[in-house]
C-alpha cells in the first residue's frame, strides 16, 4: 500500500509543478473554446485534490474508537481486519478506440492552431498596412489607386458601364 502511496504522491508532485499558460493564442480557437475550458476545470479539480491528497493519512485511532463506542468487538474486527487486509492496487488502462479518437482530435487541434496562427500572421500584416495607407484629409486619389487597385478596377469598370449612380440607389434603368 506504501507503494500506491509513494507512486501517486511522486506523479502528483511532478505535475503540481506543471504550468500551464492558459492565456496563449491556441487556446482562444473558437472551436476549441468549450473544450478547453472544461479541461481549464478539470484541471483546477485535479489540482485541487491532488493538494488534497498529496500527504500520507493520518494513522486510525482504534483504541480512541474504542472508547466511544459500546461493542469493543467490533472495532477489534475492524482494527485486525485494517492490518491484515492487503487490497489489490488498481489499474486503469485508456480505451485503444479512445486514446486513438483523442489522438486523432488532437492533432486536429494542433493543426487549426497552425491555421490560426497564419491567419493571426496575415491579419497583423493587413492591420499594418492599413495603419500605413490610412485615409486623410492628405490623401490623394493616386495613393487611392495604388493603395486599393481593386476598387480602383473595379471604380473604372463602373465608369465604362455608365453606372455612375449605383452606390447611391438611383439607378436609372
Amino acid at each position: 500500500m506504501s507503494q500506491i502511496s509513494g507512486t501517486s504522491r511522486r506523479v502528483v508532485r511532478n505535475l503540481a509543478h506543471r504550468k500551464v499558460d492558459w492565456s496563449a493564442d491556441v487556446w482562444k480557437a473558437a472551436p476549441i473554446v468549450n473544450n478547453v475550458n472544461q479541461f481549464r476545470a478539470w484541471v483546477s479539480s485535479a489540482e485541487g485534490q491532488a493538494e488534497k491528497y498529496k500527504a500520507a493519512p493520518a494513522a486510525i485511532d482504534f483504541s480512541g474508537a474504542k472508547s466511544k463506542v459500546r461493542d469493543t468487538e467490533m472495532i477489534d474486527m475492524l482494527e485486525s481486519f485494517y492490518k491484515t487486509a492487503k487490497p489489490a492496487p488498481e489499474t486503469h488502462e485508456w480505451d485503444a478506440e479512445d486514446k486513438a479518437f483523442k489522438t486523432q482530435h488532437f492533432e486536429q487541434v494542433k493543426e487549426q492552431a497552425a491555421v490560426y496562427a497564419e491567419l493571426k500572421e496575415d491579419l497583423l500584416k493587413e492591420i499594418e498596412f492599413q495603419k500605413a495607407t490610412r485615409t486623410t484629409a492628405e490623401t490623394t486619389i493616386y495613393d487611392l489607386m495604388c493603395n486599393n487597385p481593386t476598387i480602383h478596377e473595379e471604380i473604372e469598370d463602373e465608369i465604362e458601364r455608365r453606372e455612375w449612380f449605383k452606390d447611391i440607389g438611383l439607378n436609372a434603368k
